[in-house]
């Protein structure tokens, strides 16, 4: 079966309206005179053939098909439409960045009806934020299954064993990727929290240092080394926590190196981790009081 397809009038009530209420139906109105319609489509299809048969794109000619654009009311060129259901759930006019019609793409195919998917991502999304590990990693196991290739199922289920210290099958994974994964930019973020694992020693190069700051407490040079001994075991609160106290101290040191050192892994860990959180406030609170 082919996911992109041209059609004509007659054939759009079987091929978009009945074909929706099983499988999302993208539907691309241009011609071949139009400029942004030949920067579009090859986006389109793109990120239609990305999602392996998740989705339809459906093109059509609105010089040949004159009556349908009547319809519905096509004013302008490139006109996308995204059907759900055997309805319209979204739509756009002109080209547009390949992020947003990933966006729309990834709506309409959680809007289809009888899908679990999104369902079971919030129940996993809300274990994961009340750092219930295991529950939300077995969840994202089952999700995986069911939607191979996903990128935000893959993203979660390695933030999972991220946070559970499992680097080695989460660098597995990783391995097993292929390039298209490798250019996500949450992957990106990913490998290099695998990457900075394998920079810690074991806990006693925690304790160790933990030993000689307390000996010397007002030493920043040790306590960011402590820091990011933590933050290499994804110890992430405490490796916060020092790095907030190297920046209550002196927020300039080494051209403001705990406070770029905590943005650094605010990003790389997302605005969603419970220790990101915790640590924002705090930074904030340092910051304005």
């Amino acid at each position: 079966m082919s996911f992109i397809i041209d059609i004509n009038e007659d054939q759009f009530v079987d091929q978009v309206i009945e074909k929706s209420k099983t499988i999302p139906v993208i539907v691309d109105f241009w011609a071949p005179w139009c400029g942004p319609c030949k920067q579009l489509t090859p986006t389109l299809e793109k990120v239609v053939k990305a999602n392996k048969g998740k989705i339809i794109l459906v093109k059509i000619n609105i010089d040949e098909n004159q009556g349908i654009a009547s319809q519905l009311n096509i004013q302008s060129i490139p006109t996308i439409y995204g059907f759900v259901d055997g309805k319209p759930i979204d739509a756009f006019q002109g080209a547009q960045p390949e992020s947003k019609i990933v966006s729309m793409v990834e709506k309409m195919i959680d809007a289809t009806p009888g899908n679990e998917i999104p369902k079971l991502m919030g129940e996993a999304d809300e274990l994961f934020k009340n750092q219930k590990f295991i529950e939300a990693l077995t969840i994202f196991e089952k999700l995986a299954g069911m939607d191979p290739g996903n990128p935000k199922i893959i993203i979660s289920l390695l933030r999972c064993l991220i946070q559970l210290k499992r680097f080695e099958e989460a660098r597995d994974i990783y391995e097993s990727f292929d390039d298209s994964m490798l250019e996500n930019e949450e992957i990106l973020k990913i490998k290099k929290l695998i990457d900075n694992s394998s920079n810690t020693n074991s806990n006693l190069s925690h304790v160790k240092l933990l030993e000689e700051v307390k000996m010397k407490p007002d030493d920043k040079d040790l306590r960011f080394k402590l820091a990011e001994s933590y933050l290499s075991a994804s110890e992430n609160e405490k490796g916060f926590n020092e790095l907030l106290k190297i920046y209550e101290q002196d927020p300039n040191w080494k051209d403001n190196s705990a406070k770029n050192k905590l943005l650094e892994y605010f990003d790389l860990l997302g605005f969603n981790d419970t220790s990101v959180i915790e640590a924002r406030k705090k930074l904030s609170s340092i910051m304005f009081k």
